[in-house]
């Protein structure tokens, strides 16, 4: 059972990772893979981020993309669409090793064959794990990191004796918990929880507390020669990170919301009515196993988050890995402990039409999560980058330029293209007039304007795909930003003229 188990998770997840192009929020890409194009030449300092420029981020994962893309580039032709997807199948691999230590390290607490079924499945196949383990994304690779290190902080048949091998364990945990402090400022919190607890409810030995604290400075100093090559001079982007959005309180520009926002976010989008069981299983935890390593990470780290006033969902996304195991040991614990009888009891009764729902939307949810894209306009992207010399091509748009988001949109763009906005269709008549080059004309208008009737335009690419326009009711297409593209010359009477 196991064995199909992971070949299906396997399976997804390299299914994910190939067709879930874009990124689920701007920070995955704006300032990791933008970071990465300014390095590689593709991006110009003025178009990057405020974030790059007041040098609050971690450099560790952009200088990662730029050895991998260098790579790449020696073994096949450039290509950004094939480096971000081989940024996700790396991700996904490094998620899928982290998931596989969780279930080494924490299978022995589950005393029940059943319920390590369960941890099994729910480990590599709950629907939202391989949409966010393929996210090149500083949220998941702290997390692989910090999840990897407790992993193995609680793996004990693992050989740690003799003169070369004494204290190797403690050194890699604390190098692991250092990376996902590098990578994620905040999951220093989670850090400081599980040190705690080492030092006063285990009671480690003085030695290996030393050990792993030194493994995790090993990782910060890396990460400060790091910032050092990617930002050009020596700097403290953990200060600079402190600073602006706490003490100056920059964050809180980004917006500001209440206290129960993230029961609302987790209940909405997490799969209803089984989300209420996340946050159930979490309190269930943490109220009978007050003492357990996994309650002193997470507890701070929650409190923490609902303290500041800006949030969002992903800044949780660092605890998913653990996820799994939290639901099947709140089951655990709900079955073993007397003074849970009566919800035993209910839950019981409710059981197997509540599995069997599970299995269903599960199974439903995990094939869009396989195949869709996290951002649709990555294709339109793809397809001018695949179909368009772009010496001998310009780009025109009516108001919203495609390469361009919040900032300008470079990793994806070859820096040869030509984009021009105009603001009449008379402009473009003139462009084309002008030039010997192809004329693309995007726009977010799943239908042509009228007015450019008096050029020849044949659509080229939609964003979805032409048969939809049959089940365009109450005219929805019209009011949903669509990019469509197409290509414009001149009509037949005015070409004869020339």
């Amino acid at each position: 059972m196991n064995k199909k188990i992971i070949i299906a998770g396997i399976l997804v997840h390299l299914l994910a990772a190939v067709f879930s192009v874009g990124y689920f929020q701007v920070d995955e890409h704006f300032q990791i893979l933008e970071f990465t194009a300014f390095k590689l030449g593709v991006a110009e300092e003025g178009d990057l981020a405020w974030e790059f420029h007041s040098q609050i981020r971690p450099a560790i994962q952009p200088s990662f993309a730029f050895a991998i893309i260098k790579i790449l580039n020696i073994f096949a032709p450039e290509n950004p669409f094939y480096q971000a997807m081989v940024l996700r199948i790396i991700s996904a691999i490094l998620s899928l090793g982290c998931m596989w230590l969780l279930l080494h390290a924490l299978s022995p607490e589950i005393k029940s064959d059943y319920l390590k079924r369960w941890f099994f499945f729910l480990s590599l196949l709950i629907w939202f794990l391989p949409y966010i383990h393929v996210r090149f994304s500083a949220e998941n690779w702290t997390g692989i990191a910090f999840w990897s290190g407790f992993a193995l902080l609680l793996t004990t048949d693992i050989p740690n004796k003799g003169i070369n091998k004494k204290y190797i364990k403690e050194l890699i945990i604390g190098v692991l918990f250092g990376f996902s402090f590098i990578l994620r400022y905040q999951t220093g919190i989670m850090f400081g929880g599980i040190f705690i607890w080492l030092a006063f409810i285990k009671k480690d030995k003085l030695q290996n507390l030393s050990v792993i604290l030194i493994g995790f400075l090993l990782s910060t100093s890396l990460g400060f020669i790091i910032d050092y090559w990617f930002y050009g001079e020596w700097t403290f982007t953990i200060w600079n990170y402190f600073n602006i959005n706490l003490l100056q309180d920059k964050i809180s520009r980004f917006g500001i919301a209440p206290w129960w926002y993230y029961f609302e976010e987790i209940v909405l989008k997490g799969m209803p009515p089984y989300s209420l069981f996340i946050i159930f299983s979490t309190l269930i935890v943490w109220i009978f196993l007050p003492k357990h390593p996994l309650t002193w990470a997470t507890i701070p780290f929650i409190t923490v988050h609902f303290l500041i006033g800006h949030k969002e969902l992903r800044f949780l996304f660092p605890l998913i890995n653990i996820l799994p195991f939290v639901v099947v040991l709140s089951i655990q614990i709900i079955a073993e402990d007397l003074r849970l009888e009566k919800l035993k009891r209910g839950l019981k009764r409710i059981e197997k039409p509540f599995v069997r729902l599970f299995i269903i939307i599960n199974s439903i949810c995990l094939l869009v999560v396989c195949f869709k894209p996290a951002d649709m306009q990555i294709y339109l992207y793809q397809y001018i980058y695949d179909h368009y010399v772009p010496e001998s091509t310009e780009l025109l748009y009516i108001g919203r330029n495609p390469f361009a988001r919040a900032i300008p949109l470079n990793f994806y763009k070859n820096k040869k293209l030509k984009t021009v906005r105009i603001n009449t269709v008379d402009e473009i008549r003139d462009y084309i007039s002008n030039t010997d080059k192809k004329i693309l004309f995007a726009t977010l208008n799943f239908k042509l304007d009228p007015e450019m009737g008096i050029l020849n335009c044949s659509a080229v690419y939609h964003t979805l795909p032409e048969f939809v326009k049959y089940f365009n009711l109450n005219n929805w297409m019209d009011r949903t930003p669509l990019w469509s593209l197409y290509e414009c010359t001149l009509p037949e009477t005015e070409k004869n003229v020339d």
